[in-house]
C-alpha cells in the first residue's frame, strides 16, 4: 500500500515515513522506499539503525 502511495503522492509517503520509519519492518520499509533517490533511500534505512 505504501508503495502505491508513493508513486500518487510523494509528499505523503515522505510525511508517514517521517513518523513511523524507525518502527517499521524491514521489509515494509524497503518496498515504501523503492521509488525514491538513492539519498532518500540510505536516510530512511539509516533511521531504522538508531
Amino acid at each position: 500500500m505504501l508503495r502505491e502511495v508513493g508513486k500518487r503522492d510523494k509528499t505523503t509517503l515522505i510525511d508517514f515515513l517521517d513518523k513511523f520509519a524507525p518502527q517499521m519492518p524491514r521489509i515494509m520499509l524497503r518496498y515504501s522506499i523503492e521509488k525514491l533517490s538513492k539519498e532518500e533511500r540510505k536516510t530512511y534505512l539509516r533511521a531504522q539503525i538508531k
